[in-house]
């Protein structure tokens, strides 16, 4: 069939699922660490916003380098590098440790990201074909974000936050021999030019499209939303009596409604249309958030983080096939690279302001505002159907 993805999408999905495993499998296990080690929700925002810090600076350049050169040798520095900082709490497994890890890996995730959506989304005549291998990889990332924290919860529980975060890491690692041996260079087509113009304000990039400004909200919306939930949740889970193990099981129920999402995918754009399906998956993850304090129980605090992860899990790879078809050929990187600065840039100051939100309000305070903010902002998301007829190819 002449619409069917390409193999290596289903290849990088693969190799998404084992890195995904380790880096989404880790992050609930981030926050139950800081606790073992007497980091405060107060802190906690000050440790969150650390995973973001230095991609908040380099995304859009790390962008223009894939525009340049290509995806492949990214993709394999990016995730032994990533794995091997989540294995290097087994030894340094104090505070300094923990903020190391995560300014490393926060980092190499954001590399292997801006990659591997550039390497799955690359130029293709037919946009449904783009759609699918976009929604592929997102299979991928969507089974290792289900896998890693059930397992991560459970390896905690037996073995104890060290030893967890050492097998994770090695699992992760698995992606990269896949990677060296089954994924084939990608560049954005379109016959690229040095200027000055790449010196200026990385503004520029919101002159590519008009409507590109609410792709970078939708991207900023959904991972604040995700961010703050791995964050904040297994805290509040926590704090209620609730073991790691269970965390682990809620956490991965969570991320299994983004599998579930990703299946129903291109039926659900068709449809509802992909503009209304952006505005409702994030009204209803604000809905959400509204609710958590509201259920202590296991069953209910379950059947909302699967529900949010429906609605965060549908946003997601629609937020970055909208902002590929509405790119320029040649700046395909550099303008998700620029969508991933905003994405970074709610990463930092979001966790730091709710953080200190947290220290006052408590976990609670924290998922009301979130609620609003989402359910608030989900009105202005909405990209009219021609929109990607506008650019110029």
């Amino acid at each position: 069939m002449p619409d069917r993805p390409n193999s290596s999408a289903l290849t990088l999905a693969i190799a998404g699922f084992f890195f995904m495993t380790a880096g989404l499998g880790s992050r609930p296990l981030v926050p139950l660490f800081a606790r073992e080690l007497s980091i405060g929700p107060g802190e906690l925002g000050v440790l969150v916003a650390a995973y973001a810090v230095i991609p908040l600076f380099i995304a859009v350049r790390i962008g223009q380098w894939i525009d340049r050169h290509g995806t492949r040798r990214l993709l394999i520095a990016s995730a032994a590098v990533c794995c091997l900082s989540i294995a290097m709490l087994f030894v340094l497994d104090n505070r300094f440790g923990l903020y190391l890890s995560q300014v490393i890996s926060g980092s190499a995730f954001t590399a292997f990201a801006l990659a591997a959506q550039n390497n799955a989304g690359a130029r293709n005549p037919d946009p449904a074909i783009r759609e699918k291998n976009i929604a592929v990889f997102s299979m991928g990332v969507a089974l290792g974000s289900l896998v890693g924290p059930l397992a991560a919860g459970f390896l905690a529980d037996a073995l104890g936050h060290a030893p967890a975060f050492l097998i994770l890491g090695g699992v992760g690692l698995l992606s990269v021999p896949i990677l060296i041996a089954r994924v084939p260079e990608v560049r954005n087509p379109g016959k690229r030019t040095r200027s000055t113009d790449e010196s200026r304000s990385p503004l520029r990039v919101l002159k590519y499209h008009p409507y590109l400004g609410r792709t970078f909200l939708i991207g900023a919306l959904i991972l604040f939303g995700k961010d703050i939930y791995i964050a904040y949740f297994p805290l509040y889970a926590a704090e209620i009596g609730i073991s790691a193990s269970v965390i682990g099981v809620i956490v991965g129920l969570h991320n299994g409604g983004g599998v579930v999402s990703r299946f129903m995918l291109l039926r659900l754009v068709k449809a509802v249309g992909r503009s209304r399906l952006i505005v409702l998956s994030i009204l209803i993850s604000g809905v959400g958030f509204l609710f958590i304090p509201v259920l202590g129980g296991v069953v209910g605090l379950t059947t909302l983080s699967v529900l949010l992860g429906l609605g965060l899990g549908l946003g997601q790879p629609l937020s970055i096939s909208t902002a590929i078809n509405l790119s320029p050929q040649d700046k395909v990187g550099e303008v998700l690279g620029f969508r991933l600065t905003c994405n970074r840039l709610t990463q930092v100051f979001g966790p730091l302001a709710l953080g200190s939100l947290a220290a006052v309000a408590g976990v609670s305070g924290v998922f009301w505002v979130v609620g609003l903010v989402l359910a608030l902002g989900s009105v202005k998301t909405r990209i009219p159907l021609d929109a990607s007829n506008d650019v110029e190819h």
